[in-house]
């Protein structure tokens, strides 16, 4: 393209009809307000009045009553109103107070958006009363707003709560749940000014983008992204939302939660929050028309996570990136898809940082890599099977050898009478005779499974550590498994080194990303905390050739 002046290029078109301006419909609290009625149990009544309710991204729910009145279904009841929300009973000189345990079965009320209404269970949340006029509150697990709108459901909508994922995609075309749309260059754009028309037209065009069973979902940032992540980095709040996951619904039923969680992918949810290094949560769930306009909004069951900011494994500049990913992962089987959110949920909160203590870190990491392995069924081990020839003969010998004198052992304890020694070796000598064929360790395990995806990891450390002295990694990860797990922590005053577990920690974090890349088919560029200086790095970065100290050994 040529060099363009500017200020020239300005004086022939007006270059503000193509700047992408903000549509800003996500709410970060919703407000409901009108009137209507709930109904209790046990004495059965209607509550009736005032409702107000709110939901905001932080996780918080309200919903109270200063109501008009209560009305007994039993037309008997000549209690005070106060004796129903107890729970009152009726007893021979009338009715008494229960225990504050008259359960609220339904809520709903219209409001000027639609009528709100509750879909599970009701806890009572709290009340007041005395000299200010009655205040009762509840606590609605699951519940709706339906609107008026009868058009068919086209998409869903879901804020993200603290998703700091990096974008790497454009969104071609119009789309009516577009934070910032692309707009369309004008025909009076000059033929020479269009290409700059272009740029300045798609400069808020960006999204993260991927596909399940062929439908297309993107996130999109709010327009006032900076400022939310800005806020979640210093620590200032813990929840914000800062983006939308928007896709189409198809004939799937919307209609309820209960609904919706036969067939969404929540675990959508785990996959982005591992590749985005901070686990992504969501306040409630919106169905709108292919308009983009509100049919009803799902609350309850949301997850609201604290936000910490760990190892992002796809940066700014990671190709093709976690949309790829994430379109890898949701096309695997759904049961595979649920070993692995537990190993990415494992191993995103096992980032080196200060959000845990560093035991914890481990803890987290060989759960993880535990997982994994019994996945693909390595936990047990046949040791004899993995020797040469020659030196499953030589074992084999030894053992025949080893397991004869404790037969003897044991023959001579029951000869001399001496039951409780001849119990106990005849234990140890099954123990002997099984000792070159089944065993059940993690570093085992890892072992192999490093070495089904072709990564030469641990023969590059074994090198190093042998040389030193020292165990190989395999019994070091068992070791550090065992310490964190039999004994609650790692002594950093008296056995074990710091720095060294810091070490094992990033290498294993590492390993445990390229192994779950692979089990997605991925095979582009990530970002490696071992290379975290270097840019993305080719999942196969790591060859026999690697040098032990940049894995941490």
């Amino acid at each position: 393209m040529a060099m363009i002046n500017l200020k020239e290029a300005a004086s022939r078109f007006d270059f503000e009809k193509v700047i992408p301006k903000a549509n800003d419909w996500v709410q970060a609290t919703v407000d409901y307000e009108g009137r209507g009625a709930a109904e209790l149990r046990y004495p059965k009544a209607t509550i009736a009045g005032p409702f107000t309710a709110r939901f905001d991204e932080e996780g918080t729910s309200q919903i109270e009553t200063v109501f008009d009145n209560i009305f007994p279904h039993d037309p008997g009841y000549d209690g005070p109103p106060i004796a129903l929300l107890c729970g009152a009973t009726k007893t021979q000189s009338g009715w008494g107070f229960g225990g504050m345990d008259n359960p609220c079965e339904s809520l709903s009320f219209e409001t000027d958006q639609g009528l709100f209404m509750s879909t599970g269970k009701i806890d009572w949340a709290g009340m007041n009363f005395g000299t200010q006029p009655t205040r009762l509150r509840f606590a609605v697990r699951e519940g709706k707003l339906e609107t008026k709108n009868a058009s068919p459901a086209k998409f869903f909508a879901v804020p993200l709560v603290n998703c700091v994922a990096e974008l790497s995609n454009y969104l071609s075309g119009d789309h009516p749940l577009r934070i910032y749309p692309t707009p369309a260059l004008p025909e009076d754009v000059p033929e020479d000014l269009k290409s700059l028309a272009r740029m300045t037209a798609n400069q808020k065009n960006s999204v993260l983008g991927f596909s399940i069973e062929g439908n297309l979902f993107f996130i999109e940032r709010l327009s006032d992204y900076d400022a939310r992540a800005a806020s979640l980095r210093s620590g200032a709040t813990r929840r914000k939302i800062t983006a939308v996951l928007v896709g189409e619904v198809g004939a799937s039923p919307t209609g309820t939660l209960a609904e919706l969680r036969s067939w969404f992918p929540f675990d959508i949810l785990s996959a982005l929050s591992f590749a985005s290094g901070s686990e992504v949560g969501f306040p409630w769930i919106e169905i709108r028309d292919e308009e983009g306009a509100l049919i009803r909004r799902l609350h309850g069951g949301a997850r609201m996570p604290s936000f910490f900011e760990g190892d992002d494994v796809f940066g700014k500049f990671s190709r093709p990136g976690a949309g790829e990913f994430i379109t890898r992962f949701m096309a695997l089987p759904r049961e595979r898809r649920r070993l692995l959110q537990v190993v990415m949920n494992h191993a995103l909160v096992g980032s080196l940082g200060p959000h845990l203590f560093l035991y914890d870190i481990v803890d987290h990491l060989v759960r993880a890599l535990d997982t994994l392995c019994r996945g693909h069924g390595l936990m047990q081990q046949n040791l004899c099977a993995g020797l040469t020839s020659a030196a499953q003969d030589a074992v084999k010998s030894i053992t025949a050898d080893t397991t004869s004198r404790l037969r003897q052992l044991a023959d001579g304890a029951s000869q001399a009478g001496n039951l409780s020694d001849y119990r106990l070796l005849k234990r140890i000598e099954g123990r002997a005779a099984n000792m070159g064929n089944s065993e059940n360790m993690l570093g085992l395990a890892a072992v192999d499974l490093l070495r089904k995806w072709g990564f030469p990891d641990v023969q590059i450390i074994d090198k190093v550590l042998v040389q030193a002295g020292r165990p190989d990694w395999a019994h070091l990860i068992s070791a550090y498994r065992n310490d964190t797990l039999h004994e609650g922590h790692l002594d950093f005053e008296n056995k074990h080194d710091a720095a060294e577990v810091a070490r094992v920690c990033a290498h294993l974090k590492d390993a445990l990303t390229r192994c779950l890349l692979k089990e997605c088919g991925y095979s582009g560029t990530y970002e490696s905390v071992l290379r975290s200086s270097y840019g993305p790095q080719n999942v196969d970065w790591v060859t026999p050739i690697t040098d032990s100290k940049t894995l941490g050994f």
